[in-house]
């Protein structure tokens, strides 16, 4: 089979190359989107360093009371829970998506290209 360089199949073979990148993305993100689901914990940035924190808290404390900072520490830890499941359902809605889209692009043209090579011969 040769292939024919004009820009008709130019064209087709380099939509389905983007197609198929596009594929590969998608799968990249549903799997990494598995992996943080399976492994336990969520990511936490914190602009306090490792001493810092502790030593906020216990201003805190003396201000509000040792229940209140409990409550507020209970609150944070829920919030980000939260965050993390939205995440990781906006990471998986985005992976389908990807894949979604560029799978009936890349089928789409790869059939076509076929149609092209056999009115060719």
């Amino acid at each position: 089979m040769r292939i024919r360089w004009d820009l008709e199949h130019v064209y087709f073979y380099l939509v389905c190359f983007v197609a198929l990148i596009l594929v590969i993305f998608g799968l990249v993100n549903l799997t990494q989107t598995a992996i943080a689901y399976v492994t336990p914990g969520y990511d936490y940035y914190s602009p306090y360093g490792p001493g810092q924190l502790d030593r906020d808290l216990e201003q805190w404390e003396e201000r509000f009371g040792a229940e209140f900072v409990a409550e507020e520490k209970k609150r944070y830890e829920t919030l980000l829970e939260e965050n993390q499941q939205r995440r990781l359902i906006r990471d998986l809605v985005s992976g389908l998506a990807f894949i979604g889209v560029a799978a009936p692009v890349y089928i789409y043209h790869w059939r076509k290209i076929g149609q092209l090579e056999s009115e060719n011969d």
